[in-house]
């Protein structure tokens, strides 16, 4: 019998145990707090649902700009989603019921739910659906024996990764490890690493030059065409519903001459209005006197010389509109 079987089994047993759970309508603050629970996804994941309409979704703080933080009540038996409306009718801010949240958290155990996969390398054992929230008690972190800050990966909701950032062999292990999950769970999430310094959250960067670069740019990658094609799907659908011709573009991959993978969009002035993604390169075409041109563009370079033309539209991941269309001069002196 599996681990996670057992657990799945032990909770309905105490589910059946327990008194009758309030139902879907409104429950008090008091009957909420003891299910009170932090929960960290993507944050792409929140920002979806307002894409889609009839779909309020929880209030949630963004963390280390890729990810989100959000309150639930987390029953044996199902969870839900803290939205504002809650917080409207407890009169409560979110801090203080996070507070609440984390304490409840603390409560389900310490660095003992952490298994050793080798030195410096842990892995989550609570399979509770919230063993990324365990991000949120840096106290546990410190307390693991690592090499340098903590670093997490978040592969799946029932898997939280910790190793040191001065550790190479193990953010190896660690990455190649999210990038298996992935490959391998269809709830996995995107398992890009976030690093501990100084009490705070930020993405986790390595040297070009540093072994696990290809491993995180192919995390970054993999991220980002899932995100914006996911965002490209909800958003034609809104504007179809609303009658408005906008062009989402993709975001698409192609490899370089050295053998690496990198990302492009395009644009062309027979597109109207289009949303374009962020990309490693924009290929900009157009049409001078019944001859085409086309040049490619680094997003630095779009960033430099375009940023005047560009707007963003207000999106995560961010995308941007032509406020005008750029003249010909200009795109032919981008071509020289």
């Amino acid at each position: 019998m599996s681990d996670a079987f057992f657990k799945t089994s032990i909770k309905r047993f105490i589910s059946a145990c327990l008194p009758a759970l309030p139902g879907r309508e409104p429950i008090s603050l008091e009957k909420a707090l003891p299910w009170l629970m932090p929960k960290v996804r993507p944050r792409f994941m929140y920002e979806a649902l307002s894409l889609d309409p009839g779909h309020p979704g929880p209030v949630f703080q963004p963390v280390a700009g890729i990810f989100a933080l959000s309150l639930v009540l987390d029953f044996p038996d199902r969870e839900m989603d803290v939205g504002a409306a809650d917080l409207a009718r407890w009169d409560v801010d979110f801090d203080r019921l996070m507070q609440k949240a984390r304490s409840n958290l603390l409560a389900r155990g310490g660095e003992e739910c952490f298994q050793q996969m080798g030195y410096g390398r842990y892995r989550s054992t609570w399979e509770d659906n919230l063993d990324g929230s365990r991000m949120l008690l840096p106290g546990i972190l410190k307390r693991l024996q690592l090499e340098g800050d903590p670093v997490v990966l978040l592969p799946n909701r029932d898997t939280l990764l910790v190793v040191g950032s001065e550790d190479p062999y193990g953010l190896k292990w660690a990455l190649e490890a999210a990038l298996a999950f992935l490959n391998e769970d269809p709830s996995s999430l995107n398992g890009c690493p976030l690093r501990l310094r100084n009490y705070h959250w930020e993405p986790f960067h390595a040297r070009e030059e540093h072994p696990v670069c290809p491993l995180l740019v192919q995390l970054e990658q993999r991220r980002l065409m899932e995100e914006y094609a996911h965002q490209k799907t909800l958003l034609d659908r809104r504007h179809g519903a609303a009658g408005k011709a906008i062009t989402v573009a993709p975001l698409r991959l192609e490899q370089t001459p050295a053998g690496a993978t990198a990302s492009y969009t395009a644009w062309s002035p027979g597109m109207g209005e289009a949303w374009l993604p962020v990309a490693d390169r924009l290929r900009l075409g157009w049409e001078l006197g019944g001859e085409p041109g086309r040049v490619w563009l680094p997003w630095e370079k779009v960033q430099e010389r375009l940023s005047h033309l560009l707007e963003p539209v207000g999106l995560f991941p961010e995308r941007y509109r032509f406020k005008a269309e750029p003249p010909s001069g200009l795109l032919e002196s981008l071509a020289m």
